[in-house]
This record gives structure tokens, C-alpha cells and sequence, in this order.
């Protein structure tokens, strides 16, 4: 986890919440930052000895002879009798040296109580104290050594998150007794120096009296009687501070208590196939991001696959869905897990144009003699899909694409209809569109330049399109990005449009205002705020959910992880185990479908960050994990 995804307030303790996932980074460092002002300041032993000189510091009339002035023993070869009246008047003069400042002994000790009485929250608070007490050790440029009320004489480092989880998995059930009190003490008071503060952390009472105190500071841990609170009491030589802290939520301290910092892969994150799968496209993925298809290597289609949810415990077959030889695919589409395509078949002539296309497993529409250029351009063999999208209701169904010269066309069929192939030329909506999401079966929404305009516009199954919104004047060089599904329903969701190029990319992010509700229930933003950032090579617009946020996805430079850039900077939120060939990001829900140079699928939820699947087919290398 990066700084940029913490709060502001949590950056001090950054190093070790960064061990975390966002979530738990978050809430555990609620509990943390809370805890932090009950430590005071560091106030450590003096090192013991005769301190050593450091130069010269004054003159005084006091002081070993050996100490004395040089011009005073001058006074006594000369001037004897003066000299005694000067020694018996006291007003010979002395060199006083400077003594070296004692400083502070700069290491810290803590030993935690792992009895029975620490288990469940008070766990969490010594989890917490750890971190505090590891920075604190850093910020006076000490060490901080930790070890266990119960095994008395091992003291560890606090270099990574490996030796925090040793603390958690330090659980005993015998209770602290006086002979593991006894002892530490031998193991302190051995220390070649004794620490600069020794901290005692358990259930025991913070309240003792001077001789039973061992430690420099004493903490007790319990859970409150009511509520999810945590009862914190520390006592130091200032006196005694208490406090009631609330406690992270069950979803977060489950897994920190159980030492699982970062989310749990999934049981069957790695799965084998038997395709081979094709870098020259990137995967295709269904709005709703729950299936994504590849383009196979050696064989004419499609391999379609389910991608895993939460708890999924048994992995869904991939299907193979195959077209003819001849056939060269131009775009595909999914409607939830069917497949769609529209190819271009160079062996079939037309009388007209010589090329003709065929829609491959979409009902009501089949082959048909390819367009003019002027009116549909789309030459085969190109290393991406044309933007589609499958759309239907109850009684009718269309197909949207947009061509390599930005524009909109239409095929509208009815199911259980034949095709006609002389009615198979597609019908233009929009000349100038600069980008589409689907947003569900029932429609899409584009960006298109009208009259210098650049405005939103809305497109169904049935019927033509409808202008929302304008956006701004038209900007040359702009991008459009897309997020979010549920709320283009009827308002507004996340958009991106570049309105920049040199010499960065800046992006003016739209962001739904759900202050200004409307629609169906008043639930749908009918409205944007707006703000401005800096991505280079932004791939989508990611609704970051986790954090409440939006965010551009892009691949990093080295072509091997995945980007975030936000407000407050860029996080590297994945990084993969080699370089990425092709990438596709679902607008809709965040999901990110790679496709590595030695053919693995790669499938990560960015919201969630999160790790779905890994997929290794025929001549996929295993040479690295992901």
C-alpha cells in the first residue's frame, strides 16, 4: 500500500501501515493515531560512568593543583611569598575542563503480556502500540527490541512485517506470573546498557508501588464493558493517563488478529486451461465484468471464462467458442456470458465492394457486403477491437460500434427474425465520438462533438439518441474515459477527459454530486464537481470505492504493474510478476484483465485490490508467480 492511498493524518506511521491492506491500514491507524498522544514524550536513562572531558570550559579560582595556571607556577619560582598569599586568599586560578553531556540511552524495550487475558481486543492494542513504539525508536534514531512476558530472555527487532506477526502468533495460556517478572528482570538488568525506556504491556494494574516497579513505563490493556471500546491505562514517571479508544471494525481486526495483513488469495487463484492464447488483441470483458474472453492463438474464436468471486470455491470451466477459418474478427462483444463478433470475410466477394461481414452469435444479424470506407471503416488485421456494445429489451436488440474514423453506427435486429443481407448496412447515429460505455444491457452513453461542442449523449435498444448534457467547447487531442454502471442509469456517473496534452497529460475528472439527486427515487446525480490531475498513459477512470474517490488506471513504466494516480499522487497498487503485453479495464466495475509476455491471464479487481485469478494455458511460462 502506498502513502498517497492514507489519510493525512496517518502518514507519520506510513512505513508501517503500508504492511497493510487499505482497509485495515485505515482502521488500524485510526487506532493508532488515537493511542499516540497517551505515550508523551521520550525521556530516556542517562548513561551511567564518569562522564569524560570535552575541552575546556572557564577559569575558576577552585581546582586540583595539576590544574593549575601556567603563569601562576611562573608567580612561584619568582615571587614565592606571593605565591602562598594567593594559594591562602584562594585566588589562584584553575583550568576547569568542559565535562561530556550524558546522553540518553536511545534503545527501547517492550515486553508484551501473550497470557490469556491479552487475547481479542487488547491484542489489537498492542499491535498498535508496536507501531507507535517502533517510530517512536526511529524518530530519537534508536532500536526497538520486543519480547514476550512469557519467554523470558529472547528479545526480536521491529525491521518488517514478518516479526509483528511473530507478536500475534506469541498466544500462551499461562498467565504472567512473578517468576516471569523475576526473570526479565535478570535479562535488563544484564543488558550491557541499560535500555533508554522498558515498557511492560498486559492486563496486570498500571498502579505500583516504587520498589515493585521494573519497567520505565507500564501499560494496561483491556476491553470496556460496553462497547466495541478499548480501555487504555499507562503510567510513567509523569503519572498515569488513561483513555477509551474504539476499537476496528469485525471485518478488519479478524484477519489482523490472525496475522493476514493483506487480502487472502483466493484457494484457486492459479488455474490451468488448455488454449493458447493469442497477445495481438487485448482480452475482451462484459459490462458487468463477470466474464472475459481471449482471443485464441492457433484456433479461428474465443475462449470465454467466469471471473471468480469472493468464496468461490470451485472454478467454472472456460468455454471455447470457435468461428470459421476464413473469418477475421473486427470486434466483440459480451452480453453477460455470450459471445458476439463482428468478422471480416476476405474470401467471400460481393459484386459491389469485393469484402463482406458477418455477425457471428448475434440473432436477427449475419453476413452482409461491407460498407463504403466514407460510411464504415474498418480494416482487418488491427491490434484492437472496435468499440461495441450488444444491447437489447424484450422486443428488440442492437449492436453499436464505433469505426476508426469516430463514427457511430447502428444494426438493429429482432429475435426470431432472419436477417435480410441487403438490409445489413449499418445506420450512422453519431459522426464524431470520442468515447461509449456501456452501461447495461438497456443502453449506452457516448461523448460526440456537435457544433464545436463536446456533449453527452444517451443511446437505448430502441429508438435514436438523446443529447443530456453539454460538456464544454470542443478540445483538440481529448480522450474520454468512463466509470461506474448503476448511476448512468438515470444521472450522471464518473467521467475523464483530457484537456491537455503538453507537456503532460491533464485530465478534468467529473465527478457525481449526490447532493443533486433525480431520477427514479431520487437516487441517480444529476449533476458533476469537477477537478483536475496529472496522468500519463491513463488506461480508465476507476471508481476507487475503498477510498471514496476517483482515480486514473495506468501501467507503469516499466510495463509490469498498474498505476494509480490520485489528487495526492501516484500509487503502484500491483505488481506483476512480468512484463504486460495487453491490458483491458472494465469502466463499470474496476476489474483489470492482463495478458503477460508469457501468456498468463491476469485478472485484478482495483477497487478492491485484490487478486481474482491467474490462468496459465498451453506455452504459458510458470518461471514466475504472480
Amino acid at each position: 500500500m502506498s502513502t498517497t492511498a492514507l489519510p493525512e493524518a496517518l502518514r507519520p506511521w506510513s512505513p508501517w501501515l503500508e504492511w497493510f491492506a487499505p482497509e485495515m491500514a485505515t482502521e488500524l491507524g485510526a487506532l493508532v493515531q488515537r493511542m499516540q498522544p497517551l505515550l508523551g514524550r521520550f525521556r530516556g536513562q542517562t548513561r551511567g560512568g564518569v562522564p569524560e572531558p570535552d575541552g575546556l570550559d572557564d577559569l575558576r579560582r577552585r581546582g586540583p593543583y595539576e590544574r593549575l595556571l601556567a603563569t601562576e607556577w611562573l608567580l612561584a619560582d619568582e615571587l614565592p611569598d606571593e605565591f602562598l598569599r594567593r594559594a591562602a586568599a584562594s585566588e589562584h586560578l584553575f583550568l576547569a575542563p568542559r565535562p561530556r553531556a550524558r546522553e540518553a540511552e536511545k534503545s527501547i524495550v517492550a515486553i508484551f503480556d501473550a497470557g490469556p487475558r491479552q487475547f481479542g481486543a487488547p491484542r489489537l492494542g498492542q499491535l498498535a502500540l508496536w507501531i507507535l513504539l517502533a517510530r517512536r525508536a526511529a524518530q530519537i534514531g534508536g532500536a526497538f527490541q520486543w519480547g514476550v512476558l512469557q519467554l523470558p530472555g529472547g528479545l526480536e527487532g521491529a525491521d518488517d512485517a514478518r516479526q509483528l506477526r511473530s507478536l500475534l502468533k506469541a498466544r500462551d495460556f499461562d498467565v504472567g506470573s512473578p517468576t516471569h517478572v523475576s526473570a526479565w528482570r535478570e535479562v535488563l538488568a544484564g543488558m550491557a546498557h541499560a535500555p533508554g525506556e522498558s515498557w511492560l504491556v498486559g492486563s496486570a494494574p498500571t498502579e505500583q508501588a516504587a520498589p515493585e516497579r521494573w519497567t520505565s513505563h507500564r501499560v494496561c490493556l483491556q476491553r470496556a464493558v460496553l462497547g466495541d471500546v478499548l480501555d487504555v491505562s499507562l503510567s510513567d514517571r509523569s503519572g498515569l493517563r488513561r483513555a477509551q479508544l474504539p476499537l476496528p471494525s469485525v471485518k478488519a481486526g479478524v484477519p489482523l488478529l490472525r496475522g493476514e495483513f493483506t487480502q487472502r488469495a483466493p484457494a484457486n487463484l492459479h488455474r490451468r486451461h488448455g488454449g493458447r492464447i493469442s497477445l495481438q488483441r487485448p482480452p475482451v470483458i462484459s459490462p458487468t465484468g463477470k466474464h472475459v474472453a481471449v482471443q485464441l492463438l492457433d484456433e479461428p474464436g474465443m475462449l470465454v471464462f467466469a471471473v471468480p468471486v469472493d468464496g468461490q470455491r470451485k472454478a467454472a470451466k472456460p468455454k471455447y467458442q470457435y468461428w470459421g477459418q476464413s473469418l477475421v474478427p473486427l470486434a466483440a462483444v459480451l452480453l453477460g456470458k455470450r459471445m458476439g463478433a463482428l468478422l471480416s470475410d476476405t474470401h467471400s466477394r460481393h459484386e459491389s465492394h469485393g469484402q463482406s461481414l458477418h455477425f457471428w452469435q448475434v440473432p436477427g444479424l449475419g453476413s452482409f457486403a461491407a460498407p463504403q470506407p466514407e460510411a464504415f471503416r474498418a480494416p482487418p488485421g488491427l491490434a484492437v477491437w472496435l468499440s461495441a456494445a450488444w444491447l437489447h429489451d424484450q422486443m428488440q436488440q442492437r449492436v453499436c460500434m464505433i469505426d476508426r474514423d469516430g463514427r457511430l453506427v447502428i444494426w438493429n435486429a429482432t429475435p426470431g427474425v432472419m436477417p435480410n443481407p441487403a438490409a445489413g448496412a449499418p445506420k450512422l447515429v453519431d459522426g464524431k465520438v470520442l468515447g461509449m460505455l456501456q452501461w447495461s444491457e438497456l443502453g449506452v452513453v457516448y461523448v460526440a462533438v456537435h457544433d464545436n461542442q463536446i456533449v453527452l449523449r444517451r443511446l437505448g435498444a430502441t429508438g435514436g439518441p438523446v443529447s443530456a448534457q453539454v460538456i464544454c467547447t470542443r478540445i483538440d487531442e481529448t480522450r474520454v474515459l468512463f466509470a461506474d454502471s448503476w448511476q448512468w442509469r438515470s444521472g450522471l456517473g464518473g467521467m475523464a477527459l483530457r484537456i491537455a496534452t503538453e507537456p503532460h497529460d491533464v485530465w478534468r475528472i467529473h465527478q457525481p454530486d449526490p447532493t443533486s439527486g433525480g431520477g427514479r427515487y431520487g437516487l441517480f446525480p444529476q449533476k458533476w464537481t469537477t477537478f483536475e490531475m496529472r496522468a500519463p498513459r491513463a488506461l480508465a477512470l476507476i471508481h476507487d470505492s475503498t477510498h471514496g474517490r476517483y482515480a486514473l488506471l495506468s501501467l507503469s513504466p516499466s510495463l509490469d504493474g498498474l498505476d494509480l494516480h490520485t489528487q495526492g499522487g501516484t500509487e503502484n497498487i500491483y505488481k506483476a510478476p512480468e512484463r504486460i503485453e495487453k491490458i483491458s479495464v472494465c469502466p463499470c466495475t474496476g476489474l483489470a484483465v492482463m495478458l503477460t509476455v508469457h501468456k498468463k491471464i491476469i485478472m485484478y479487481a482495483v477497487p478492491q485490490r485484490a487478486l481474482r485469478a491467474v490462468l496459465h494455458g498451453k506455452g504459458a511460462s510458470d518461471d514466475a508467480a504472480a
